[in-house]
């Protein structure tokens, strides 16, 4: 009965007390959650679409797919969930407040979970928007890749003090190990080869515009500090295929459809505030 403390227990809870206490909650009802059942519960109960429902959160496998062993485990706890929601109903608990809320809240945003992947199912994302939306993001994609060194310093004065000695003809790598803070200080400052959407902007601005073989000649301030760079070489990206993207492009066309659906229904709703 442990598991019933944990997510699973919380997950299952809203779900039961609706078809265990005849809730008003749209759905909780013998009629849509079927006529099969896989015991009952002091005369309760227990229908076989919330065993089903359950059972792989609670097992991780399917109910058909359950040892005899592992069946009864579910239908104790399923019967562990019943009698607390029946004496929460019992006790009042159902008609306090913040329990009500949360039990409503929980119902909508299920409710509205199960309608997002519906609607998702129904307007699945074509070719041509994958393709938009690959189109869009190549020049990012398929830009320029650097292999650069950095002096990570803490102030301006410091990063100011390294291009001095630089200009002086002093040793980058030996600035580096002898100066630099951060991971990179005992490697000589090696940022290894990046992208411009893998590097903070600053840093990719200013290598931008040097060449190979050149250092910064003014410290390049990001969050972590003042930056002296070295640029080491270039080399265009090969640029991904749609096909070694496709779950990212469906996963962002799909959040951007949804989006925009809700949208819609908000805009074409009445919603007024209340003080």
């Amino acid at each position: 009965m442990t598991r019933l403390i944990g997510s699973v227990f919380a997950a299952s809870l809203a779900a039961l007390a609706g078809a265990c206490t005849q809730s008003s909650a749209p759905g909780a009802n013998d009629a849509t959650l079927g006529p099969g059942e896989v015991a009952t519960v002091n005369g309760q109960r227990i229908p076989e679409s919330i065993f089903r429902v359950y059972t792989p959160a609670a097992m991780r496998k399917n109910a058909d797919d359950l040892t005899p062993d592992e069946r009864k485990t579910v239908i104790h706890e399923l019967a562990g969930v019943i009698l607390m929601a029946e004496e929460a109903q019992k006790t009042g608990l159902l008609a306090e407040r913040t329990i009500a809320a949360q039990l409503e809240l929980a119902r909508l945003q299920l409710t509205a979970r199960a309608m997002a992947t519906r609607y998702l199912e129904q307007n699945a994302p074509t070719e041509s928007e994958l393709q938009a939306v690959f189109d869009e993001n190549l020049p990012r994609l398929a830009g320029q890749e650097f292999k650069a060194r950095h002096i990570l310093l803490e102030t301006k004065e410091e990063a100011d003090s390294v291009i001095q000695q630089l200009q002086q003809g002093k040793s980058f790598l030996d600035l580096a190990n002898a100066r630099a803070a951060g991971p990179t200080g005992p490697n000589g400052g090696d940022l290894g080869w990046f992208t411009t959407a893998s590097m903070a902007q600053p840093v990719v601005d200013a290598v931008s515009a040097m060449k190979v073989g050149s250092y910064s000649t003014e410290p390049v301030k990001t969050e972590y500090g003042y930056h002296v760079l070295l640029l080491e070489d270039t080399r265009s990206q090969e640029p991904p295929t749609l096909d070694s993207l496709r779950q990212e492009l469906t996963s962002a066309v799909q959040q951007k459809k949804l989006q925009d659906h809700v949208r819609t229904l908000v805009e074409a709703a009445t919603v007024v505030e209340k003080p």
